[in-house]
């Protein structure tokens, strides 16, 4: 039985329904309380970490006092909108079968929520699952997923999108993936800190307040995660919420070799070529190496930079395998190299 299941049986134990309006009662407060028992209460049995499925096939069908509880809250329990079904449904886009992660979108639901934001959660086969916070409704802010394997790695997931604007609110949210957690505290740099009010299934979304907005976006925040005896058992550190290098490459310069790989969204096992800069003193000539041994000469800029495209009939050479940019003096000797491989590659645990 997952997270989900045991709730909607305990809801069906505590009947609330009585015989008066629906939609008048879930307008009052005690429809509010009713959902804040069940959501924030320990009122099932936590699951074990490598079957922490928040979410069973059918179980997005919301029925009795949950449902009315779920609407009186404005968003918790329902179903994720198109456009962030679109969204987790693509991580997979380009991937083999053997990397792909096949979200159930289709019985994706909002877990957490805030006056600003709504984090949507979908279960993975395998128990782990995705999260997407969404503003505006229903746009999409970035997605992280954890597979059962990660699971007891990870005591709190955490994801915190870059705000798309100025005035645009903070969020962050995530999951406590770890047992002995009863509760997340988010800290701040000035001292300050506040509580997480958990959604369904221990799924949280928080919004930094506007006192505090200036520390979070110059220095982040860091989660907590506390024990029932009141201890820290985990902590994570965010980074800065302020997009310092909207384009990507402030670091670029400083590495000796940087190498961007040319891909197609279509299939990500395949690298189309190579492109970036030397940057090491004293380097004359780059060199692509290929997995099996073959080598390539690439033509360098004045200023460093390169640009190459792989011959059609090798660009899958990278597709389990890694291939290396070495950078040599005039002399022939080598003064910098960097691997490189396939984007879905990359994405296999070592």
């Amino acid at each position: 039985m997952s997270t989900m299941d045991s709730v909607l049986e305990r809801v069906r134990r505590v009947d609330p329904i009585r015989e008066i309006d629906l939609h008048q009662w879930s307008a009052s407060a005690e429809a509010r309380q009713l959902f804040d028992h069940v959501v924030d209460s320990n009122v099932v049995d936590r699951p074990q970490r490598h079957r922490a499925r928040w979410l069973a096939g059918g179980a997005v069908v919301v029925t009795g006092a949950l449902a009315t509880a779920a609407a009186a809250s404005g968003v918790l329990g329902g179903p994720a909108p198109d456009p962030i079904r679109a969204h987790l449904a693509a991580l997979d886009k380009g991937l083999p079968q053997d990397l792909r992660l096949n979200p159930d979108v289709e019985h994706a639901m909002a877990v957490a929520s805030t006056a600003s934001g709504v984090l949507y959660a979908a279960d993975l086969k395998d128990g782990g699952y995705c999260i997407e916070i969404a503003t505006e409704g229903d746009v999409p802010r970035g997605a992280a997923c954890v597979t059962a394997a990660q699971l007891g790695d990870r005591s709190i997931e955490v994801t915190a999108p870059i705000p798309s604007g100025p005035a645009a609110a903070l969020l962050v949210g995530g999951r406590i993936n770890d047992e002995q957690v009863e509760r997340v505290v988010v800290r701040y740099s000035d001292g300050t800190s506040n509580d997480v009010v958990l959604g369904l299934a221990r799924y949280w979304l928080v919004e930094v307040p506007d006192s505090v907005r200036a520390v979070a976006l110059t220095e982040g925040v860091q989660i907590t995660g506390i024990d029932a005896d009141g201890l820290d058992v985990s902590t994570l550190a965010v980074p800065p919420l302020r997009d310092e290098d909207p384009d990507g490459t402030a670091m670029d310069g400083l590495q000796p070799v940087f190498v961007s790989t040319i891909s197609t969204g279509d299939d990500l096992t395949l690298v189309l070529g190579v492109e970036g800069s030397v940057n090491a003193a004293g380097a004359t000539t780059l060199e692509l190496d290929y997995p099996d041994g073959t080598t390539a000469d690439i033509g360098l800029a004045p200023d460093g930079s390169y640009r190459f495209m792989i011959p059609p009939d090798r660009q899958s050479d990278f597709a389990s395998s890694s291939g290396k940019l070495v950078a040599r003096e005039a002399n022939g000797q080598i003064v910098a190299s960097v691997s490189f491989s396939s984007v879905a590659n990359s994405q296999r645990t070592p």
